[in-house]
């Protein structure tokens, strides 16, 4: 580096480096005119950028070299010295612009951009980075920020959360009244937390809100932000982008992430999740699980589904359910069952099937019912029909019944046989019996008394 060199300050009136190398075609004071017509802009020279030493500035390896607009103020140096003609920046400096920008001049943005209308007479100091500390936060504390006013703007209240089903008219609701009622929650305030419904009402523990010069902001020309705030009880990390898409982790050690476009997450080795809260997922539209290994769930309370559409449910393989304890089922309507194939119910106690209508059932094959115990019955309270369309057979292994309060009619289109050791027949009434023959044979005495009795 020549002894003699020269220091300079001048505004960058150019930054489209056709190289790619982060240089910038500056105006320099003391050596360049404002003129544009007698020094146009394309006729300055390029002055390449300095970078600090934790950017390698090789390979691509570093940060990239830009961070000048047009309109900026840098200082640099010469390095070709006395000759003047390779300038080197190795900073900027800001201050209050008290104007807007003349591009028919030079020391300006000839774009007519910088500086910005809405920061004339302001610190070039971001506004985030400019707080005084109060509660709630006012406009000295970044509350116009364009990324803070989009934030509050689309603050989410009353995000509903899931319910569980009263079913009190079939079984008394779980212990845990809180899964029955309407809990909302609202997204957290920016900056200072707090979940009501109101703006400015922080978490307790926020005493103060930003203030100079603790915040550290990084703000890119279309308006992304980045936050490092280490102010005293309102330390933050804030990354934002101009779209509203954000993450911040405030000053509890919350974390709020809002995407306003879609999200993505690939995950090529395994997850680990542990949640030690509640945890609330509300889905908006339709919700899609894929497993395409085993799926385990375990449930230490009480589990419930609550559907208010139809739920279907289909089984490629096998079903088993285990139930330890009691089992309720209430259908208000129709019930479908269909079994491709055998069904088996066991019932280890006993059971009660109870038909507010007709019961039908058909089976097409061969019915075998067995009644193991001593005091079986069959009763109806109005008419009972027991047809065959084939032959009907009533056995007993010992005594068989028949009786009825008022008449008994046993009538047979064929021939009627009755075969027995013995046989008594007593009436209080008329008997009728009307064949065109009769044959009874029996190996003791066969009675027949009457009161008359009438033989046809």
């Amino acid at each position: 580096m020549s002894e003699n060199m020269k220091i300079w300050q001048g505004v960058v009136e150019q930054r489209q480096d056709p190289l790619m190398l982060g240089r910038c075609r500056v105006r320099i004071l003391g050596y360049h005119t404002n003129d544009l017509n007698l020094i146009p802009t394309n006729d300055l020279p390029w002055a390449y950028p300095s970078q600090p030493i934790t950017s390698a500035a090789m390979s691509g390896v570093g940060t990239t070299p830009m961070g000048p607009v047009e309109g900026t103020w840098v200082f640099g140096f010469f390095r070709d010295g006395e000759n003047c003609q390779e300038p080197v920046m190795i900073g900027t400096f800001g201050g209050i612009p008290q104007e807007g920008p003349t591009p028919q001049l030079g020391f300006n943005d000839g774009g007519g951009v910088y500086p910005l209308a809405t920061e004339i007479g302001k610190p070039d100091t971001n506004s985030l980075a400019r707080g005084n500390g109060a509660t709630p936060a006012g406009p000295l504390n970044g509350e116009q920020h364009t990324s803070l006013a989009m934030k509050r703007k689309a603050r989410e209240k009353g995000i509903p959360t899931a319910l569980a089903g009263t079913m009190k008219e079939t079984i008394e609701n779980s212990g845990n009244d809180a899964l029955y009622k309407f809990t909302p929650w609202n997204e957290p305030n920016p900056r200072y937390g707090g979940v009501t419904d109101s703006d400015t009402e922080y978490l307790d523990s926020v005493l103060i809100s930003s203030i100079y010069p603790h915040n550290h902001v990084r703000q890119g020309e279309s308006g992304h932000v980045e936050e490092w705030d280490d102010t005293p009880d309102a330390e933050r990390i804030h990354r934002y982008h101009m779209k509203g898409t954000f993450e911040e982790i405030q000053p509890d050690g919350t974390r709020v992430v809002k995407i306003v476009g879609n999200d993505y997450e690939i995950v090529a080795g395994s997850q680990h999740v542990t949640i030690k809260g509640a945890c609330n997922i509300t889905v908006e539209d339709d919700c899609r699980l894929l497993y395409q290994a085993d799926l385990v769930q375990e449930v230490y309370g009480d589990y419930h589904i609550n559907v208010h559409g139809d739920m279907r449910t289909k089984i490629a393989g096998n079903q088993a359910t285990e139930v330890i304890n009691n089992r309720k089922t209430v259908v208000n309507i129709n019930d479908d069952t269909l079994i491709g194939a055998d069904s088996l119910l066991n019932v280890g106690k006993d059971c009660m099937i109870d038909v507010g209508g007709t019961l039908t059932e058909t089976i097409n094959d061969d019915t075998t019912m067995f009644f193991l115990g001593t005091g079986n019955s069959i009763t109806s309270l109005g008419k009972l029909s027991i047809a065959s369309a084939s032959n009907l057979d009533l056995n007993a292994a010992l005594n068989l019944g028949i009786s009825c309060g008022i008449n008994m009619d046993i009538t047979s289109i064929g021939i009627m046989s009755l075969d027995n050791l013995s046989m008594k027949t007593t009436t209080l009434g008329i008997s009728s019996i009307t064949n065109a023959m009769s044959f009874t044979s029996s190996l003791s005495i066969n009675r027949i008394t009457a009161w008359p009795i009438l033989l046809n």
